[in-house]
């Protein structure tokens, strides 16, 4: 028989469009993980600060060039000036100190100017640029953390055009990324908070059974005599447990003793499970701000030794730097050394992981003041806890039903009550009401008696119902 493979064999073949959106939406789910940020934020950063370099290393060497040969010019002006007046006229002291009084302020306010104009300090324009890649990166970092040292910007219109469009897009990924990192990293510091307090709470459990069982032996044995006759006031066993069976001597055995007072040391471990969940489960307020300090405390530790600066110095600078306020008056990499690029680079690996803590810090520490604030709440009785809410959404339920089968039984009600009035005014216009008393049985002969119908009645309904 022929098999026709056309009907048989069907091979679902995906196409170009398919596939296409499929990878598309594998892409979108990556880059949205917290891994996927993390790599977005690096690499925005690093293509920023590649893109700054371009556009403004040009002009930061065409500035520096035309500054120095302006404070050339300026030198051999002021020289020649000097030489004129001094060495060929003949003036009296008072003039010629004022003379160079006057050319130095002019030369001095022409420095200022050249350094705020053209960003001329007197450096070498050769091998000194602020718009190193290292640099270029810390500078792209302080824009998408809005901290904003201010120790290089842009100055040509295309780097501050594209300096705002770069943090219009940096500065929400960033803070999409913080949140995340700051979540995850709050996870594992629950996670390793409540491994730690776990163990304590073992060691302090076994220490406590082990205390409580020994006391209630050297009880037992003192209040106990040679015939095993316990004195009034001791734990007794009563005669209908199967314990009572096991006594060997007036004492239980050992396997049921160990039982007895376990039992009694669960019932004091299940008074305090629900303080040591509720301890677990939030991070204390103490803990949090260790962490903040202890993280502000590395830094400037890291940056005293690498940059020069004092431990008053060092703490400043991390804590203006994690506060993402940023005055720019400490910036590390700042100073020319073999170094400076490693300097550049610690500074912002820690200003984003610094970032992260310190987001994880506020957000346990929003954890903890809500908690407290809803158990205070809970004991004044502002808001209702859990249980409270069930029950009084079912009792809403409950009258909501209620309130309902009256307003059908109301709407249902009036034709029903309309029908019982009609009857009750056919009876009394068709039937006379009958006074009768309860003793007297001459009521039975008033009683008119139901007259029996005709035979020529019945028929006449008969053939009216054959008819219908």
């Amino acid at each position: 028989m022929a098999i026709d493979r056309t009907t048989t064999l069907v091979s679902p073949v995906a196409t170009d469009n398919i596939r296409r959106r499929s990878f598309y939406r594998s892409f979108i789910q990556f880059l949205f993980s917290n891994l996927g940020l993390v790599i977005v934020v690096f690499v925005y950063s690093a293509a920023g600060a590649s893109l700054f370099i371009l556009l403004e290393q040009y002009i930061e060497l065409q500035n520096c060039q035309e500054g120095n040969l302006s404070e050339s010019i300026s030198i051999l002006n002021l020289s020649e000036t000097i030489y004129n007046d001094v060495a060929l006229q003949n003036d009296n002291t008072t003039n010629l100190y004022t003379k160079i009084t006057y050319y130095l302020t002019n030369f001095t306010d022409d420095i200022y100017s050249r350094r705020t104009t053209l960003r001329y300090s007197g450096q070498n324009c050769s091998n000194t640029s602020g718009w190193s890649y290292t640099s270029a990166l810390l500078f792209t970092i302080t824009i998408i953390t809005t901290i904003g040292y201010g120790h290089i910007t842009p100055t040509s219109w295309e780097g501050q055009i594209t300096c705002i469009c770069y943090a219009l897009i940096g500065i929400p990924i960033f803070l999409l990324c913080l949140s995340n990192i700051s979540s995850v990293l709050g996870d594992i510091f629950r996670f390793m908070y409540s491994g730690l307090l776990h163990c304590f709470c073992c060691l302090c459990r076994i220490y406590t059974r082990n205390r409580r069982r020994v006391n209630r032996q050297s009880r037992l044995s003192k209040l106990q005599n040679s015939h095993g006759i316990d004195y009034t006031g001791t734990p007794t066993i009563d005669p209908c447990w199967p314990e009572a069976h096991h006594r060997i001597a007036g004492k239980l055995s050992d396997e049921d003793e160990n039982n007895y007072y376990d039992d009694d040391d669960d019932c004091d471990d299940d008074d305090t499970d629900d303080i040591w969940s509720r301890m677990e489960s939030r991070v204390p307020f103490g803990a949090v701000v260790l962490i903040i300090i202890g993280y502000i405390f590395l830094g400037a530790v890291m940056f005293s030794k690498f940059e020069g600066w004092t431990m008053i110095e060092s703490v400043y600078f991390c804590y203006i730097t994690l506060a993402t306020i940023g005055f720019g008056d400490y910036v590390p990499g700042v100073t020319s050394s073999s170094g400076a690029g490693v300097r550049f680079l610690l500074a912002c690996i820690y200003i984003l992981f610094g970032l992260a803590i310190l987001a994880m810090c506020f957000d346990l520490i929003k954890e903890g003041i809500v908690d407290k604030f809803h158990w205070c709440a809970n004991k004044l009785g502002i808001i209702a806890t859990d249980d409270d809410q069930i029950d009084e959404d079912r009792t809403r339920y409950a009258n909501f039903e209620y309130d309902s089968s009256n307003q059908e039984n109301q709407t249902q009600t009036p034709p029903i009550q309309n029908n019982i009035k009609r009857l009750n005014d056919e009876t009394k216009s068709n039937s006379t009401v009958v006074q009768y008393d309860g003793n007297d049985e001459t009521w039975i002969n008033k009683i008119r008696d139901k007259p029996e119908p005709t035979s020529a009645n019945s028929k006449n309904k008969k053939q009216m119902k054959i008819d219908d």
